[in-house]
């Protein structure tokens, strides 16, 4: 095998396949004076998806795109599925990056879990190969040097006391289109993802169904379970609970839902249609009914209007009455929480964590019995008081996890927004994306304002030379990044207005290939099966860095959620394989719709390669030749792990 070290020097390597797992692409190639540029390869994964990233400081001037291989630990190179061609040709199944190269500087492995599953083995490497020619006729180049990435392994393990899992709840695909006919149909999708032995049920909710059930299984014969949870109707998660018996203590609150109001007369809607009106009904009602026969230890947290009982959370106490681990994040217990919205759940082996999680479904608890049954005694002075102390916990593998509940302000949040004070748990956050250096990455669904997405703003007028990427289900969101990057007022929504909400392509709003504007050889797809798309509450800062950060919980991440919701929210740092996780599920995530976003915005439906290198890199490098994008720069400081 040939590596050429444009354009100064070549070496020969007989074995670079089988080097070390951790291969350092970056110091071999960078170790020869005169070498004009850097390179870089690392591939990061979390339990679902494998993203492989890839970057040279200078311009690989003539290459067309580059064949992606994965290598597996008997150093099987397959190379990996392409879904674009070149003008004139019809995409085709089987058909692979080696005929059809990545022009782009990053790739995910969407097929590894699956190769995991059948093959047992769950780490793999990957090379990256540059091709040059034409259609038809393409060959790896001699004159810039492949890579070859650190080995990752495709796992929900972080390490021996946090696993961290993520769904593949991305509904607007190809796949969902194809297994309807290229007709998705929300209905039928909701029939479908509540069936637990439906094959597509299992794809979606990837191992997030097994990380809670296998955490539920832990009392199953001894011990107990505490929970607290905001939506429950998924059948199968509600037979694990009642199986559970007395060994569950749960706090269940109340998810309010529409429906048809069978007691008044059908009214004319505008449109001259006749509807039923509607009444809001708890959701969880038919769960609240099943858990009665099974356990005394239930109480049921009915939330006055405008505030929620948001927790989802578990924590397994032993035969001992010891706190042993707590399960968090923010994967509400219904077949689309599992399926059809991207969530994550992180599980922690860590007894004094446990006991505070412990401690807080406790005050829950005790704040539910002395309402005696009126919501608006909830969430009183006693539990606001203790959720505004944050405890910092010595979490192995960790530079410490600073744990937050919710409400933690004196009282709920008032209409009038002058002089409002931060919530404690909301300047934690505030201060440590200030103290970011490299880069911010998030996903919320619906946090309000000020948030995240104000806050991360803030930080990249402070520092331009941030890489920011984030993706939301709620334009308000988006539109306040906007707004607060450019330093401008949001203009008042006028009654009946359609204006569409301003954007930046750095933080966006969900969009899926679900109107007129579908690319030549694409179907049509679903955005939503409710209103969920992105239902994470997840931010990531500095993922390289020994000071990593990842915020994760149930928390929204806006200061709406700390005044007037149950939450918990956990901000751990220095673990940077964890933080490596939660990068791979961002990006994914962020990649999804990042393709989808532009063509609803530019109504570019042409999907094909480019025919030439310049027409391509021209979107990456400047007529120097150097680097014009964050994003580049921000994979020259990846290493692996």
């Amino acid at each position: 095998m040939v590596v050429s070290l444009y354009p100064y020097v070549a070496i020969h390597i007989k074995v670079l396949a089988h080097h070390s797992p951790i291969f350092p692409v970056k110091t071999l190639f960078c170790s020869f004076h005169k070498i004009p540029f850097m390179q870089n390869a690392v591939a990061f994964a979390d339990n679902d998806v494998i993203t492989i990233a890839w970057s040279y400081q200078t311009e690989p001037v003539g290459c067309m795109g580059f064949a992606i291989y994965r290598i597996d630990n008997k150093n099987v190179e397959t190379a990996l599925p392409s879904h674009a061609v070149f003008p004139g040709q019809k995409i085709k199944p089987g058909q692979t990056t080696l005929d059809f190269p990545v022009q782009k500087f990053y790739w995910k492995d969407v097929y590894a879990r699956l190769v995991a599953e059948q093959t047992r083995n769950r780490k793999f490497r990957y090379k990256i190969v540059p091709m040059k020619g034409t259609s038809g006729h393409l060959i790896p180049m001699t004159e810039i040097p492949m890579m070859i990435s650190n080995e990752v392994e495709i796992s929900p393990v972080i390490d021996g006391n946090i696993s961290a899992y993520f769904n593949r709840g991305l509904i607007s695909t190809q796949r969902v289109s194809r297994a309807f006919d290229g007709k998705p149909s929300k209905n039928k999708l909701l029939l479908r993802v509540a069936n637990a032995k439906d094959p597509l049920r299992a794809s979606l909710a990837g191992d997030m169904d097994e990380a809670l059930t296998g955490f539920l299984d832990r009392a199953k014969t001894s011990g107990k379970i505490h929970a607290a949870l905001y939506e429950l109707h998924d059948e199968q998660l509600i037979k694990k609970l009642e199986g559970l018996k007395n060994r569950l203590w749960i706090v269940l609150s109340n998810s309010a839902k529409s429906e048809d109001d069978d007691t008044k007369e059908p009214v004319i809607g505008k449109d001259g249609k006749s509807k039923q009106p509607q009444k809001k009904v708890d959701d969880n009602q038919g769960a609240r009914d099943r858990l009665k026969k099974t356990t005394t230890h239930k109480y049921d947290r009915i939330m006055p209007n405008n505030h929620i009982g948001h927790n989802k959370f578990l924590v397994y106490v032993d035969a001992k009455n010891k706190p042993r681990a707590v399960l968090f994040g923010s994967t509400n217990w219904t077949s689309t929480g599992l399926c059809t919205q991207t969530n994550n759940t992180m599980v922690i082996e860590d007894n004094s964590l446990a006991a505070r999680y412990l401690d807080y479904w406790n005050q829950l608890a005790k704040d539910t019995t002395a309402a005696k049954g009126d919501p608006k005694k909830l969430q009183a002075m006693a539990l606001r008081t203790w959720d505004a102390k944050g405890k910092t916990i010595a979490v192995n593998n960790t530079k410490g996890l600073d744990s937050w509940f919710s409400p933690n302000t004196p009282k709920a949040r008032s209409s009038s927004k002058k002089a409002e004070k931060i919530p404690p748990d909301m300047a934690d956050v505030v201060d440590c994306i200030k103290h970011a250096k490299h880069a911010i990455l998030f996903l919320v669904f619906y946090p309000g304002t000020p948030s995240i997405a104000n806050f991360t703003a803030e930080a990249l007028r402070a520092d331009k030379n941030l890489f920011v990427r984030g993706c939301v289900t709620n334009k308000s969101a988006s539109g306040a990044f906007y707004y607060t990057l450019k330093g401008i007022t949001p203009p008042k929504k006028k009654k009946g207005s359609k204006t569409p909400i301003k954007q930046d392509p750095r933080v966006f709003g969900a969009e899926a290939l679900d109107g007129k504007d579908i690319p030549e050889g694409w179907q049509k797809e679903i955005l939503n099966a409710g209103f969920a798309i992105i239902h994470d509450k997840i931010v990531v800062i500095d993922p390289f860095d020994d000071d990593c950060v990842v915020i994760t919980g149930s928390h929204n991440l806006g200061y709406k959620a700390s005044f007037d919701n149950d939450e918990n929210l956990a901000i751990i740092k220095g673990n940077k394989k964890l933080a490596m996780a939660y990068t791979t599920h961002v990006l994914d995530v962020y990649d999804h719709f990042s393709w989808r976003y532009q063509v609803k915005l530019h109504k570019k439906t042409d999907p094909h390669l480019k025919t030439t290198p310049a027409a391509w890199l021209q979107n990456y490098f400047n007529d120097k030749g150097e680097i014009k994008v964050a994003q580049l720069k921000f994979w020259l400081n990846a290493k692996g792990v």
